[in-house]
């Protein structure tokens, strides 16, 4: 019968305990439970496009939260709204980051919203008046569109080929100018029809909560290792037995089974020994056995 030594079937099941603990820790990040920090956002990106910009109304809003499922029901709605454009986005699991611009006729609703989700750390609203820059540029831009009809009649009037290409040339010039302006007012419409939000949310760490998911984890692994692995090694015990008796079977004998010229007594056991003493010519003096 094959037999398991004492030995071995001790290196099993330390191995086996520590490899199912090992399992444990890994599967439920115990490991690092005790020295989680807090979270660390990359805001560089955002926070680029967000000053970068122009629009009258820049708001930015920062939360601290337990849980980010009420965050991004709200965001979700938001993006649903009219004419919303998401300018840049970072989702995972514990932030979120976003720049987006609403209607400016919607941004009471969504900014009232934002306000009462749970969390809300800082809020900060810049607002810039630029009722003058615009007022200026169209101004300039009225200005360049007289000057451009004004060349276009010189143009139509004139019969000489070189004053001709004289205003052809101005007119390209001032046209160029009609078209940044215009450029310009487009962005300036933009910027007064929309507003501009940047926000930011963080999952709090919460130690004991964590402490206790991942011991639950741990448990549940551990134990299930446990079993799978006795399981395994006791299959595999009777899978070796049944080989061991098929080989015998089959006649094929191992190194156990051999037969040595061994004698046993009751004072224990050892092979026939002869000898013999010679003197110093090679004579036989005496013969002695040993059993």
């Amino acid at each position: 019968m094959f037999r398991i030594r004492k030995e071995m079937k001790l290196v099993l099941i330390v191995g086996t305990i520590l490899f199912s603990l090992f399992l444990g820790v890994k599967r439920s990040n115990l490991d690092t439970i005790f020295i989680l920090t807090n979270v660390e956002i990359d805001l560089s990106s955002a926070n680029d496009i967000f000053e970068n910009s122009f629009n009258n109304n820049k708001i930015k809003f920062e939360y601290q939260v337990e849980d980010l499922t009420e965050i991004n029901t709200s965001l979700s709605e938001i993006s649903k709204t009219e004419n919303t454009i998401t300018l840049y986005s970072e989702i995972k699991a514990n932030y979120n980051l976003i720049v987006l611009e609403i209607p400016t006729e919607r941004s009471d609703e969504v900014l009232t919203n934002l306000r009462n989700v749970i969390g809300l750390s800082n809020e900060n609203i810049q607002r810039a008046g630029t009722v003058k820059i615009s007022t200026d540029l169209k101004e300039n831009l009225n200005n360049n569109q007289i000057a451009k009809k004004r060349i276009q009649n010189l143009i139509n009037d004139s019969v000489s080929p070189d004053r001709i290409q004289s205003f052809r040339r101005q007119l390209d010039i001032i046209q160029a100018k009609i078209d940044s302006l215009s450029i310009q007012e487009d962005i300036q419409k933009h910027n007064a029809e929309f507003d501009i939000i940047m926000l930011s949310a963080v999952k709090n760490i919460n130690g004991n909560k964590a402490l206790r998911s991942s011991m639950s984890i741990f448990l549940l692994t551990t134990i299930a290792s446990l079993i799978l692995l006795i399981t395994g090694l006791i299959i595999s015990y009777y899978i070796f037995i049944l080989m061991h008796k098929l080989m015998l079977a089959l006649g094929i004998r191992t190194s156990r089974g051999g037969s040595h010229n061994y004698n046993y007594n009751k004072k224990g056991y050892g092979k026939k020994v002869k000898r013999i003493y010679k003197d110093k010519d090679g004579n036989v003096i005496k013969k002695e056995k040993d059993e």
